[in-house]
């Protein structure tokens, strides 16, 4: 029997929380070398709708990575892994564990 679990990511990109974000890399013990890169990675980030003929003006963003950076893989990675590590503790408690190591 195979299981099977799916997540809808639509958006996910868009909707990452930058707060947040660093938050997990202080509590995950990055050194603060790196958690000053992301900041500064993440910071003044702007953007324009487009629809059409209309372009809007450009706004300043606090959420979301670029889907076309090659951090966006690594800085999605770790924003999940808080999630997957208490998914996982659950599904030891359960004694479904077996899933994972078969």
């Amino acid at each position: 029997m195979t299981s099977t679990l799916v997540f809808d990511i639509t958006q996910f990109f868009l909707s990452l929380n930058h707060c947040l974000l660093l938050l997990i890399l202080r509590k995950t013990g990055f050194d603060l070398k790196v958690k000053y890169f992301f900041s500064n990675y993440l910071a003044g980030r702007k953007t324009q709708y487009l629809w059409n003929n209309f372009s809007s003006l450009f706004f300043n963003v606090d959420i979301g990575l670029r889907q076309d950076s090659a951090l966006s893989p690594i800085l999605s990675t770790l924003y999940l892994a808080p999630v997957l590590h208490i998914l996982e503790k659950h599904l030891k408690t359960l004694k479904l564990y077996f899933i994972f190591c078969s």
